[in-house]
């Protein structure tokens, strides 16, 4: 797997207008092969927008196909797991052993909350049955469970920047639990 700066938004190359940037060595204090380009305001825009659209999508499918999509993310991972912790080390200097601990960590966490939204309890469904009888007035049947909000934004920790970063347990944990009672 080659490292790329080319940055991508949605299934399209963004306009790459934008300032460039490379990633420093922290060891060397040598700038690493790449260039990356910064997002204007019209890719930010445009990023929110495909993310709302793909949350008309996402929030429809089953628990199970959204368990087989973060499997699937794991799966993709750990096949490109040595480019990931090489270059994640030139631009840390976190130990190879650190990084694919990490990467590890992140695997298993999506793996973890493909098995939450599979099996459901996340929603905290719960039903309230009607009392007719109750005084001094009926009580009436009351429903209620989370549903999910809308698409989510996460920031990534540089510290853990596997484990914590764009894939890791803030993002995997983002898809059952943007929610709120409805």
């Amino acid at each position: 797997m080659k490292i790329s700066g080319q940055s991508i938004i949605g299934f399209r190359s963004a306009s790459n207008h934008g300032a460039s940037f490379r990633a420093t060595n922290p060891r060397t204090s040598e700038l690493l092969p790449t260039d990356f380009v910064t997002a204007g305001p019209d890719e930010v825009n445009l990023a929110a927008s495909l993310a709302h659209d793909a949350f008309g999508t996402y929030s429809q499918i089953s628990g199970r196909e959204k368990g087989k999509f973060l499997r699937t993310i794991a799966a993709k991972i750990e096949g490109a797991v040595d480019a990931i912790v090489e270059r994640a080390e030139l631009e840390t200097a976190l130990p190879k052993a650190r990084l694919q601990g990490e990467t590890g960590r992140t695997c298993g966490q999506l793996r973890l909350f493909a098995q939450v939204v599979e099996e459901g309890s996340w929603v905290t469904a719960r039903i309230d049955r009607a009392d007719a009888n109750r005084k001094p007035a009926p009580k009436p049947d009351l429903r209620s469970m989370l549903h999910a909000l809308g698409p989510v934004v996460v920031f990534g920790a540089s510290n853990f920047p596997l484990a914590f970063s764009v894939a890791g347990g803030d993002t995997a944990s983002a898809q059952p639990t943007a929610a709120r009672e409805g």
